[in-house]
């Protein structure tokens, strides 16, 4: 009998070891997804507290409810901070509602610190930046708004546009911007970037700019637009797009850095509806459910799906807001309104 060549013996162990340990984690993840697709089916609907609009999550909605049909999702919307005060309510009076929470990310750390998210991370949230998800597994970045200087077409030409956030400083913008009332998450993240004594430093300088102060990104993206300012200081960079489709003499700096408002996902503590809520979870930050996202002009965070249009993130020095500034949101906040004054 000839002797089996030690060369092919190891090439078939190399080889076969990948295939059965690739085999086991897949048969796992299968059995994970069966065991919640049977205990939703006992549970029966889930209930998601979201800021997303109601028109943008009766789309992912549908298609959930087409992939699961024995589930019937509910949605209460309301803006961050009033989501934050419903839930802080309810856990108050020991209510416990809501299955799935979408929040910014700066609320979403108030959830955490409160016991109100669960530890889950889902099986998507590898395809996701660390800088976009919790390290403890709690939440994971469900879209971002990333938040940039804008400006008029007619008023103001590319060439003398402001190319990155220093630019703002030049006296020929004096009386010529408008900015967000309550902008505290961009001037930490801001202070953070450039060191706190330089950001300072910068914020006292641009606040002698003579900024008109506004309520509403939606509103000053209107403004820039509509020509009552030349500038907006900061400005969400897909609302942009979406005007300039519509023939908006509007436009974004490609800024450094743009800064990535992020939007997050989770499943509550407590949760009545625990396997359904952690499929609808799964959904939302499935490869699926962000192209999905994508058609309602959101931008995703997973790495694998491209925004519409792609020069929303190609290209661009995004900074993902940094979750952890906000357990000093107060002193931020404070700061903020004592440079700039803002009514």
């Amino acid at each position: 009998m000839k002797a089996f060549p030690i060369c092919l013996l190891i090439a078939s162990v190399i080889f076969f070891v990948p295939l059965t340990g690739h085999a086991a984690s897949a048969e796992t993840e299968k059995e994970r997804h069966e065991k919640l697709v049977e205990g939703a089916k006992k549970e029966g609907s889930v209930v998601f507290y979201g800021s997303i609009t109601a028109s943008e999550s009766e789309t992912l909605r549908k298609a959930f409810e087409s992939k699961y049909p024995f589930l019937k999702t509910t949605q209460f919307r309301a803006g961050s901070d009033s989501l934050l005060q419903k839930v802080l309510t309810e856990a108050r009076a020991g209510r416990r509602e809501a299955d799935v929470f979408n929040i910014r990310s700066f609320e979403g750390n108030v959830l955490v610190e409160r016991g109100l998210f669960a530890k889950y991370a889902s099986p998507h949230s590898k395809i996701y930046r660390d800088d976009f998800k919790d390290r403890e597994g709690h939440w994971t970045s469900f879209y971002m708004n990333p938040a940039t200087i804008g400006y008029n077409t007619k008023l103001v030409s590319r060439a003398e546009a402001p190319k990155d956030w220093p630019d703002l400083l030049d006296p020929k913008w004096k009386g010529q911007m408008v900015m967000d009332r309550e902008e505290t998450e961009w001037f930490a993240n801001m202070l953070k970037f450039m060191g706190r004594d330089k950001g300072l430093q910068y914020m006292r300088r641009l606040a002698t700019q003579d900024i008109t102060f506004r309520a509403g990104h939606s509103l000053m993206a209107q403004l820039v637009a509509a020509g009552e300012f030349k500038l907006g200081v900061v400005l969400y960079t897909p609302r942009m797009e979406v005007m300039k489709k519509s023939g908006a003499p509007i436009e974004w700096v490609r800024a450094n850095p743009v800064i990535a408002y992020h939007y997050v996902v989770g499943v509550a503590a407590h949760a009545p509806h625990p396997n359904a809520a952690r499929l609808f979870v799964d959904f939302l930050l499935s490869k699926e459910g962000q192209e999905l996202l994508v058609k309602t002009s959101r931008v995703p965070v997973r790495t694998d799906v491209k925004a519409d249009p792609p020069m929303l993130v190609e290209g661009v020095n995004l900074m993902a807001s940094d979750i952890s500034l906000a357990k000093d949101y107060r002193k931020y906040y404070d700061e903020y309104r004592q440079v700039f004054k803002a009514q």
